[in-house]
């Protein structure tokens, strides 16, 4: 009967053990997935910025990153604060836009997101 029992508790222990493993491997994976998403949007932002023309909106697949795609939008910067009589007031910048890029990776997780915020005469169309 000790017997019995010992074995299943090594065997629980083993299979927590190979668990951990699996979710190390997963997080070992998209952290090469973020890295990668970093490189590309540096890329995509550097070339709109040498043409110095932002798209207000785009889709795509990247040719020079296999099984990775885009997608560009862009909306007004709002935000709103809080005076210290308890007003809630929006502001909205006149001259900023902000851009959402997301960069769908080939494994088909999670997208990453880079939000950033640029002259509203950099956009194309506007």
């Amino acid at each position: 009967m000790e017997v019995l029992v010992a074995t299943a508790i090594t065997a629980i222990a083993i299979g927590v053990v190979m668990a951990l493993f699996a979710q190390g491997h997963s997080q070992a994976f998209r952290g090469l997935e973020a890295q990668r998403a970093a490189q590309i949007a540096t890329r995509l932002i550097d070339t709109w910025n040498i043409r110095n023309s932002f798209p207000q909106e785009a889709s795509g697949e990247l040719e020079w990153a296999k099984g990775w795609s885009y997608s560009v939008e862009t909306r007004d910067v709002e935000t709103k604060i809080t005076l210290p009589s308890g007003e809630v007031r929006q502001i909205k910048a006149e001259n900023a836009r902000e851009i959402v890029l997301r960069l769908l990776t080939p494994s088909g997780k999670r997208a990453f997101v880079l939000n950033f915020w640029i002259d509203k005469n950099k956009i194309k169309g506007l």
